[in-house]
């Protein structure tokens, strides 16, 4: 059973990753579904098995940092530095988020407002929660942070904050590095006591 999850999980995340890709380059008025199951050499049912309509790829688009996250997680977090870990699987998904690019990410933030399906702008309901809320707390117990606000409360707003730098950079089509601005911004929230300690 656990394999034909990890088939359908990989099968789902190339049907996306390709997906992305074509909305990229052509734009997504552009792209059909043919084209997308042309692209990943696969059947029309197929896609429908995944997917009721291309705009549904828009509701997955942050399955390939988690799964990527996931993936590497034992390793991201053996490290002793916890605002290290935080800010690498942070960042993972920042780092998909400028490969797309402003005008898709757009779209995506446009889908999940339309839709209400706001998984990914709603602090508690984001994959990461618990892990950046353990991560948090580790960080304030080992002083690495002198923000001494609640856990959640900081994950909270980390939420907004990045929800609202991604809209921004979006507005701005990406004429801003995200990944920096979010990280300075943090720093600020967060107050990082070691900043050059983090990598």
């Amino acid at each position: 059973m656990q394999n034909k999850n990890n088939e359908n999980n990989l099968t789902k995340m190339h049907i996306v990753d390709r997906a992305i890709e074509l909305f990229r380059e052509r734009g997504f008025n552009n792209v059909s579904v043919t084209d997308i199951c042309k692209a990943c050499k696969i059947s029309r049912s197929t896609f429908y098995y995944y997917f009721k309509s291309k705009e549904e790829i828009f509701d997955n688009f942050l399955l390939i940092p988690e799964v990527i996250i996931f993936e590497n997680l034992a390793s991201i977090l053996n490290s002793s530095n916890y605002i290290g870990q935080f800010y690498q699987i942070f960042e993972t998904f920042l780092t998909k988020i400028m490969e797309t690019g402003p005008k898709i990410f757009g779209q995506v933030l446009k889908r999940n407002i339309d839709n209400g399906n706001l998984n990914i702008l709603v602090p508690y309901k984001i994959t990461m929660w618990d892990i950046y809320v353990n991560l948090i707390k580790k960080a304030q117990e080992a002083g690495e942070i002198l923000n001494t606000d609640p856990p959640e409360k900081i994950v909270e707003a980390i939420t907004y904050l990045a929800v609202g730098i991604s809209v921004i950079w979006c507005n701005k089509n990406g004429n801003f590095d995200l990944i920096s601005k979010h990280r300075q911004m943090l720093e600020t929230l967060l107050l990082v006591k070691d900043k050059a300690e983090i990598p």
